[in-house]
């Protein structure tokens, strides 16, 4: 079974040979902090088949990044700055922060530019049989307060809500443009990012999210849909009040899954087999302060959660694995989710 067979089928809910796993991590700072370790988890992704082409992401820069005393500074197209200190990156400044005045055609970026998939379409030549999984990255949500700043994108529905909803539309516009060209080049699953929950609930009331939001992503979802392809959307924290919505306007793959912040048995009774979960393996405290003994019998319980519906579940962690975070959880990790890989392809 390739790669690109097993997620749909997992996705699908359509009995994949294998359960996807899919985790990130860092082997230069592993490198640094324990060479020997390093060795062993790069053994063990090795035993994992390259089932996945992750995160294809055709942003471009205006400004590229210049680093100064270990400070590095960039700006993106969206005309949004960031700063990275070397503890990730942050943004710093924000065009429309004073107000909607400098709010002009050009701020909005060029979806067709000539040269924004050159580098992509050499990937893409490589594809082979992996699922092929592209990103609109900063959708929506995360993309109007990097242009306004968060405060003022909160107050905008209720202060103005007609120059909000003119930018919103925009950045929809500009979002389609760039899922037509995924979705030209043969792309399996558009990945969305927006970061909707704390660690309690819903940043904004759900009604206001239905009235201002809901309508936004049922369009980028319907041509996502429409061109044949999965729904995958990354949204951190608890986002239960409205995984129906969401579910109802297509989407497939619900990331990153975080145990401290939603109970996965709950989505697991009330979800399961209606959307697809990946990730869960909790980097906040169970990665960093349980056994090797309990990481391990966390993954199982993951994978006999949400894969039980003939697939639903794609292994991965709720987030990206924390510095201080001991090696020997990170290899029982791995080797948990060995254990599903029997029927894989054992080439990487």
């Amino acid at each position: 079974m390739t790669g690109k067979e097993t997620y749909s089928r997992a996705i699908e809910f359509r009995k994949p040979d294998y359960v996807p796993v899919d985790i990130v991590v860092d082997l230069d700072w592993l490198q640094e902090k324990d060479p020997g370790k390093r060795e062993r988890i790069a053994e063990l992704q090795a035993g994992f088949p390259d089932d996945l082409l992750r995160w294809l992401n055709a942003a471009r820069n205006a400004v590229e990044p210049v680093t100064e005393d270990r400070i590095t500074r960039w700006t993106d197209e969206w005309q949004t700055g960031w700063v990275d200190d070397g503890y990730g990156a942050k943004t710093e400044s924000y065009p429309l922060n004073e107000g909607y005045e400098a709010f002009t055609d050009s701020l909005i970026p060029d979806a067709h530019h000539p040269g924004r998939f050159s580098g992509i379409d050499e990937i893409l030549k490589d594809r082979k049989q992996r699922y092929v999984q592209a990103a609109v990255w900063f959708t929506l949500f995360e993309r109007l307060w990097m242009l306004r700043g968060f405060e003022n994108l909160l107050l905008d529905p209720y202060v103005d809500e007609r120059s909000f909803c003119s930018l919103r539309d925009r950045i929809v516009e500009y979002n389609l443009a760039i899922i037509d060209e995924w979705l030209k080049r043969g792309a399996d699953g558009i990945f969305f990012s927006d970061d909707w929950g704390s660690q309690k609930g819903l940043l904004i009331h759900p009604d206001v999210w239905r009235k201002f939001y809901k309508p936004s992503y049922q369009r980028m979802f319907d041509r996502v849909r429409s061109g044949g392809a999965h729904v995958w959307m990354h949204m951190c924290g608890n986002v239960v009040a409205i995984l129906p919505d969401l579910i109802d306007i297509g989407l497939n793959v619900l990331n990153p899954v975080q145990p401290q912040a939603m109970d996965v048995q709950l989505l697991s009774r009330e979800f399961g087999g209606r959307l697809c979960f990946y990730g869960g393996i909790d980097v906040q405290g169970l990665l960093i302060h349980g056994s090797p003994q309990q990481v391990k019998r966390q993954v199982r319980r993951l994978v006999e959660l949400f894969g039980r519906f003939d697939g639903g579940y794609i292994g991965g962690t709720s987030h990206s694995i924390m510095p201080e975070t001991p090696l020997d959880n990170i290899i029982a990790m791995y080797e948990a989710f060995l254990e599903y890989q029997q029927a894989a392809p054992t080439v990487k």
